[in-house]
């Protein structure tokens, strides 16, 4: 009979990389995950069911290695791709200048991280407590982890406002990121992200540039 659980498992291994076992769910994550992004640098539509996929594989590599906040973060970045997907379908094509959020809403954004890693590390931190059944062991990392959630979902938020700032947070994210997935021991992730961190550095010149040669009115 076909396990489809057993692909799921980190314990299904593929391949060792430098003594490191690689499952079949973070090849096929990481793999999915970087054809996605490329995909939306080629502004093509199968970015968003590879961006599903991803987040699926994500979801169920980050339960096993017990950073729930990264794996709440999955079903976000689901429902977004679901709703991306049907946005790009409908699209006008009108283009949207890049704007900076300006000092005050940026003040406002750096609190309302804190408080958000806050909350979202009290509540994640309390999952053993309360679903003792599926939440066997304790978080690891739970604030920095807490951090890369939160501060994800703001980023993906400003990105699709396309706010100069996006790109920005995306660099600390990514730092953040690769820090935790290394001592996590995921390599391929851990590469995933440095390519994120390239992208995310070019996105900040790229983005600035453009900033610059369309100044618009400052918010805030």
């Amino acid at each position: 009979m076909f396990d489809l659980s057993l692909y799921f498992s980190i314990k299904f291994v593929v391949f060792t990389f430098f003594g490191n076992p690689i499952s079949f769910v973070e090849l096929l994550g990481t793999s999915t995950g970087l054809l996605c992004v490329y995909l939306a640098s080629r502004n093509h539509i199968l970015t968003w069911p590879f961006g599903i996929l991803t987040s699926i594989c994500f979801f169920f590599l980050f339960f096993q290695i017990q950073l729930y906040s990264d794996m709440l973060l999955q079903i976000y970045f689901f429902g977004s791709s679901v709703y991306g997907w049907i946005v790009w379908r409908k699209r006008t094509g009108a283009y949207i200048k890049i704007q900076s959020l300006g000092r005050s809403k940026n003040l406002v954004l750096v609190f309302v991280i804190f408080f958000g890693t806050y909350i979202l590390g009290a509540i994640t931190s309390r999952l053993p407590i309360w679903l003792p059944n599926i939440f066997t062991r304790p978080p690891e990392f739970l604030y920095w982890d807490a951090f890369t959630t939160v501060a994800s979902i703001i980023a993906n938020f400003l990105l699709a406002q396309r706010k100069l700032e996006s790109w920005f947070l995306w660099v600390f994210v990514d730092v953040v990121c690769i820090t935790i997935y290394s001592l996590k021991e995921i390599p391929f992730v851990t590469l995933e992200y440095i390519v994120f961190l390239l992208i995310a550095f070019y996105g900040c010149y790229h983005w600035y540039q453009e900033y610059k040669l369309n100044p618009p009115s400052i918010e805030g």
